[in-house]
């Protein structure tokens, strides 16, 4: 089945705000306006003339991280692990080079925002609920991706200049992920694998972030993982 790289929520939101610039608001727009948090309706009130252009980048982005998904270099899923953090990061500076730093800071955190309120709605997003932890590691990998645009948006990078630097500071560990096994069974802060019924649909949970170095990324049935207490890693 094919991976869809950028969550659905956002895709559906992007949509719509498209649709919307041009007053063009069809049923199929109009039906995923109404699925939106309340905070990414305020970002499409307020950024309406922007719309067209995250909507092509979101896309962009898209299929940009199914190629890499493909190839499996940073796994093969897209849930809390170096993936996910590589789509935040690559996903925030494509944006920024579009529409600003600002607006994409703010369409970030609005989507982080609604994840909440989908939460206490019992929303799914990528077949699992939202958690705390899933949101603090977005902003932080969302905040990464706008310090990379920031630090080169005066030269004059190719696609595959930005994919490779962004994936180079996913591999050095500048961003964080969720500390879990390869086929996400996730594991506490002491190394401990958490039971399904001890995280799923569960706001706050034992689930940690760490860097997002593969030495963080456990090979499944391990016999023993590694207890953070005991790592010097970069909080």
């Amino acid at each position: 089945m094919k991976s869809i790289i950028i969550r659905k929520r956002v895709l559906v939101f992007l949509f719509f705000i498209g649709a919307y610039t041009f007053n063009t608001v069809n049923a199929q727009a109009a039906k995923g306006y109404k699925k939106l948090s309340s905070a990414e309706k305020c970002w499409v009130i307020f950024h309406p003339f922007k719309a067209k252009r995250a909507y092509r980048v979101s896309k962009e982005v898209e299929q940009t991280i199914d190629s890499i998904l493909n190839i499996g270099v940073m796994g093969n899923h897209h849930v809390g692990n170096q993936l996910d953090a590589f789509k935040h990061a690559f996903w925030m500076w494509s944006l920024a080079e579009e529409i600003g730093w600002r607006s994409a800071r703010s369409l970030g955190k609005q989507h982080e925002k609604g994840n909440y309120e989908f939460y206490k709605k019992h929303k799914l997003e990528d077949g699992v609920l939202p958690d705390k932890i899933s949101s603090e590691m977005d902003l932080y990998n969302n905040s990464v991706g706008l310090t990379l645009y920031k630090e080169h948006k005066k030269e004059d990078l190719s696609k595959r200049e930005r994919i490779e630097i962004v994936r180079q500071a996913v591999i050095d560990g500048k961003m964080k992920m969720i500390y879990q096994t390869k086929n996400r069974q996730y594991i506490d802060s002491l190394g401990q694998i958490i039971p399904k019924e001890e995280h799923y649909g569960l706001w706050e949970n034992r689930k940690c972030l760490v860097p997002s170095r593969a030495e963080y990324l456990m090979v499944d049935n391990k016999s023993k993982y590694l207890n953070l207490s005991d790592q010097k890693i970069n909080r």
